[in-house]
């Protein structure tokens, strides 16, 4: 148990942890944001709104793991995991697919601001390590 608590020391993560929080934060606030305010209908509609959802949980998830040392399913997990996991993330949102879908829900404003929080993201995430 000591090399666990070194390894996932409370006061080194701490701020990380609040840097994902406030972003998690900002992103799950999105699509009341910058809401199309297009009717859109279709089997993929769900799927598109359940994007914004996803990604918070994610960051959640990383949030517990760096808490905890535990991923979802409570096996242990290293930071370098962590900050791959963030990084997958954070790549999936760049492909143009994704913007694309995303695009029926929330302005371009909207994308460019995501498109901003996921660099940030990305930048928590290589300090992670």
């Amino acid at each position: 148990m000591g090399i666990f608590n070194r390894i996932f020391d409370k006061s080194k993560t701490s701020g990380t942890i609040q840097e994902l929080q406030n972003l998690k934060t900002k992103i799950s606030e999105l699509p009341k944001k910058y809401q199309t305010h297009a009717f859109v209908t279709g089997p993929g509609v769900g799927t598109v709104r359940e994007q914004i959802p996803i990604i918070s949980r994610n960051i959640n998830d990383a949030i517990r793991a760096l808490k905890t040392g535990l991923d979802r399913y409570d096996n242990p997990i290293t930071k370098s995991q962590i900050s791959d996991g963030l990084k997958r993330l954070v790549f999936e949102t760049r492909k143009p697919a994704f913007t694309g879908l995303l695009s029926t829900i929330i302005t371009p404003t909207g994308i460019i601001e995501l498109n901003n929080y996921m660099n940030e993201l990305e930048k928590i995430a290589v300090r992670i390590k």
